[in-house]
């Protein structure tokens, strides 16, 4: 059996067990050869993004409720179900036999036939694979057609979607109902239809810091970044040849662009994740120092990795926080860069287990750390600085909420705000693609006497 097929599979029993709080698809899959490891990524995320699509294909041919069906049971018709409507790539025998293999290993002898059934049901519920031409003169709303992340759409023997719009469109596009309603309250029908079919849509790479001209990145007009179109092993050699480089969506660097104007000598970014702002901070304001704190550990592992190949590309002045460092910075920053953890609804094409784990209470409590966030920094701020508050949300609670109260929590401070809607659709240019974001500068900030911070 193949080592990819086993290794996708074992994550998404994984990911029915804890569902619907999933851990982000893996990257990194050392233990197998670079085409094993490019399947299992395909088929976890497949799933993960359209596991709500795949559910309800599924559940027309079960005869027994999906939360009645045992977990890895579950991995295996979700797997072998994004395979058959996902990857045109994929064999079909080869996706239904290898899926029936797997759950014969994993359960038992019978669960191979009840898997068999099952995804032979649902190939024949395939009825002709349309191409984005054939798709766009199709009529959008029938209960019969599945899109696809390339503009073509597959259509099916029967109508298998709810014939309420909403709900459909929630069926198909593989969101949970009440973030769907979310956005129909917020942005009206029409766009919160974008921006479900925006999240089909498989996300580009751009690239900021490459030499005009480079091989495999094309220049997009008007903007300061490059579409990456060639492999990743040419990038990984040219991020060593330009240690500068960096892989950032163009709405995320705008909220660093946004402090261009400012000459801050110390810059504290607490948020600082892997580093791709604090590397945009270094190049963006060469004299400043920049100390970026994060407090996972491994994501600080990063980091660092990141401050070393600032200083191979000669903007040396970025180091990471250790221990009490924050502390020792009371009222020394000129810029205070906090990129809040938030729901990341503006960038769930490339977060899409984002989309199950949200819920009012986890809206809330993400909402409770970023507040906690502020007043744990607020005190670096030297009198006079700059705060830059940015998130990748579409969620007011996130954004303008925060924004009201900060500004009512730092007084006669009016902050100038951006906000940028997803873009891109299934079928159009990569370079029309831009993720959600959020940011908010406000400038002559007077910190009001606060606790210390914690050590980050």
């Amino acid at each position: 059996m193949n080592p990819g097929r086993i290794a996708a599979f074992d994550r998404l029993a994984d990911h029915a067990e804890a569902w619907p709080r999933l851990d982000p698809p893996r990257d990194e899959l050392p233990e197998l050869d670079p085409r094993d490891a490019a399947l299992a990524r395909m088929i976890e995320r497949q799933a993960v993004r359209r596991w709500l699509t795949l559910k309800t294909l599924l559940e027309r041919q079960l005869t027994r409720p999906w939360a009645k069906v045992e977990f890895s049971l579950q991995a295996a018709l979700l797997g072998g179900a994004a395979q058959l409507f996902l990857m045109d790539r994929i064999p079909e025998h080869a996706a239904v036999d290898e899926t029936v293999e797997w759950a014969k290993r994993r359960l038992r002898p019978g669960a191979g036939g009840m898997v068999n059934a099952v995804l032979r049901g649902l190939s024949s519920m395939r009825e002709e694979r349309l191409t984005p031409e054939a798709y766009a003169a199709c009529d959008k709303e029938s209960c019969n057609l599945l899109p696809l992340e390339d503009g073509g759409a597959w259509r099916l023997r029967m109508p298998v979607f709810s014939a309420s719009p909403p709900e459909r469109l929630a069926q198909r596009t593989g969101l949970p109902m009440h973030l769907l309603l979310r956005w129909i309250n917020r942005f009206g029908m029409a766009e919160a239809h974008a921006l479900a079919l925006h999240t089909l849509v498989q996300p580009p790479i751009f690239v900021h810091g490459l030499p005009a001209g480079t091989a495999g990145a094309e220049t997009v007009a008007g903007e300061r970044a490059c579409l990456w179109t060639g492999d990743h092993a040419s990038m990984v050699d040219l991020f060593s040849a330009h240690p500068l480089a960096r892989v950032q969506d163009i709405s995320s660097a705008m909220a660093v662009q946004r402090t261009a104007h400012l000459k801050p000598a110390l810059i504290v970014d607490a948020c600082a994740g892997r580093g791709t702002k604090s590397l945009q901070l270094a190049q963006l304001h060469p004299t400043a120092e920049v100390v970026a704190s994060e407090p996972d550990a491994p994501r600080r592992e990063s980091l660092r990795e990141t401050a070393d190949r600032a200083r191979r590309g000669g903007v040396g002045r970025v180091r990471v926080a250790e221990g009490n460092d924050l502390r020792d910075m009371l009222g020394k920053a000129d810029l205070l860069v906090l990129d809040v953890p938030c729901s990341n609804t503006g960038v769930l094409p490339r977060r899409a287990e984002a989309a199950h784990r949200l819920s009012p209470m986890s809206l809330q409590s993400l909402v409770s750390l970023q507040r906690q966030i502020v007043e744990e920094h607020l005190p670096l701020l030297k009198p006079g600085g700059a705060l830059l508050y940015a998130t990748c949300s579409l969620e007011t609670e996130e954004n303008e909420r925060q924004i009201e109260w900060l500004t009512a929590r730092l007084g006669k401070v009016t902050p100038s705000i951006e906000r940028r809607m997803p873009a891109g659709l299934p079928g159009e240019p990569a370079a029309t693609y831009r993720d959600g974001s959020f940011a908010a500068l406000f400038e002559g900030v007077i910190p009001r006497a606060q606790s210390k911070p914690a050590a980050r």
